[in-house]
């Protein structure tokens, strides 16, 4: 016979969880009538393919499928795929909206983080020279060196695709010392103090910079921090902290790298 304590801890936790019992009991109600009608509501997407959904307790995650979109982009998605329209022209829209969103000179969209850290670097070697951009990746007569802070990067595989070559340094005095006539970029993944350290070497040596903080939104003012900064270029993913398809990315930043990035992107043919 249990306790008059334990059967009061009991109730206390049953009544807690009443809120969240009430609504899996309406829940299963709803699917059973909804199955005697025909249409099963657990039957999605991923259950006809064999896949079972998850409860995601880990973050923003790409391989836990990012995050989950807001219904004002999904509503967006629907609007847009009803029209053709000429990508380039709407890739520079977008980058004028960018800049009334974030105070950066403009931004296109990536496919993903990654896909920004090769458009990225693709525009700090080849420009936007359309000989150039068909040359990639063979970087014979270009800048091709990108200096990777505090070394390897898991994702530097974007980089190298590129045909650029990785520099690894681990220290302030290491980055000032690698820098050269072949340095295309500085790619770094600090944040904070150090930040502000990679960033005075590279404008006081005029190399571009690329911060690659993908997961860095939330916070959003973020987007807004970088361009004050006058960091180069920045990017972030666009299905994660902002809930947007995973599949999609942010680089932000200076105008004419921007605009070369843009040159080194599908849709236009040859691009890397």
């Amino acid at each position: 016979m249990r306790s008059p304590k334990g059967s009061r801890r009991s109730f206390v936790k049953m009544l807690a969880a009443a809120p969240l019992l009430s609504k899996i009991a309406v829940r299963d109600l709803y699917a059973q009538a909804a199955t005697a009608m025909g249409h099963d509501p657990r039957q999605n997407l991923y259950s006809r393919l064999g896949v079972k959904t998850i409860i995601n307790c880990r973050g923003t995650w790409t391989y836990l499928s990012g995050s989950l979109e807001f219904p004002e982009v999904r509503e967006a998605q629907v609007g847009a795929a009803q029209h053709f329209v000429n990508m380039i022209e709407l890739q520079r829209a977008v980058g004028r909206r960018l800049s009334e969103l974030t105070g950066a000179e403009s931004g296109i969209v990536t496919s993903g983080a990654a896909g920004a850290m090769a458009a990225a670097t693709a525009a700090c070697m080849a420009g936007a020279d359309d000989k150039l951009i068909w040359q990639l990746p063979d970087t014979t007569g270009l800048k091709h060196e990108v200096v990777m802070v505090g070394g390897r990067s898991a994702f530097d595989s974007a980089i190298r695709l590129t045909g650029a070559k990785l520099v690894l340094t681990y220290s302030p005095e290491e980055l000032t010392n690698a820098l050269n006539e072949n340095t295309a970029m500085i790619y770094t993944t600090d944040l904070g103090d150090k930040l502000k350290r990679v960033l005075g070497i590279a404008k006081d040596h005029k190399v571009p910079m690329l911060l690659d903080d993908a997961a860095g939104i939330p916070p959003v003012d973020n987007a807004k921090q970088y361009a004050r900064m006058g960091i180069d270029l920045y990017c972030f993913s666009g299905g994660k902290g902002l809930c947007g398809p995973q599949c999609s990315g942010l680089l932000l930043g200076r105008q004419d790298l921007i605009e070369a990035a843009l040159m080194n992107c599908s849709p236009r043919e040859g691009a890397i």
